[in-house]
């Protein structure tokens, strides 16, 4: 994939992050800076790092294709990015409702735990993007701008404007996603 495809998909799967700032960030009665330098590098090391791994891992799988063109592995990589497109709409139209009261602690562990989850996702991204040859470098470093961006934005948008926004989040995210779907299948596997 090349650079602007990476980034709309790498941003596609951030938006999850951009909404759980959000979220925090409507609790929040100021926004400290050093928390945020540590949300930030905390967030972009463990997205990096789960990006890193599923790439390498479709890469191996990538190697392991008997087929020159490799239709089947782009197909798979195409169903990864729809399937996470699909579900990101779905957390849009579930829209979970948030109790919003002023908290300004950083509850580390249940933001953790959210990274964790979301990184599930980062990783089988990585996968797709693995199969596909992108470049290391250009992931790593997509990866870590596009949350570093978001974390600061969503901690931003929650607390100026409330949570409500993490919906358009989700499914801008989920459009995104889908969006590398069609691209993947339209240059890789209808060729």
């Amino acid at each position: 994939m090349n650079w602007l495809e990476t980034i709309l998909v790498t941003l596609g799967i951030s938006l999850d992050i951009f909404a759980a700032m959000e979220c925090k960030g409507s609790q929040l009665s100021k926004i400290e800076k050093k928390p945020l330098v540590i949300l930030c590098l905390l967030f972009a090391v463990w997205q990096a790092a789960a990006l890193y791994i599923g790439s390498a891992a479709g890469a191996l799988l990538r190697m392991r294709e008997v087929s020159p063109k490799g239709g089947n592995i782009h197909i798979l990589a195409a169903s990864i990015f729809g399937v996470l497109g699909i579900l990101m709409i779905r957390k849009a139209w579930k829209n979970e409702p948030v109790i919003e009261r002023r908290d300004d602690r950083y509850a580390w562990k249940s933001l953790i735990a959210r990274l964790s989850l979301i990184s599930i996702w980062t990783l089988m991204l990585g996968v797709a993007l693995g199969f596909l040859g992108t470049a290391t470098v250009i992931l790593l470093t997509v990866i870590s701008a596009a949350t570093i961006l978001v974390v600061i934005a969503g901690l931003h948008v929650g607390y100026h404007m409330g949570y409500e926004q993490k919906t358009k989040a989700y499914a801008i995210g989920g459009i995104l996603l889908l969006l590398g779907a069609v691209d993947t299948v339209f240059r890789f596997v209808m060729v």
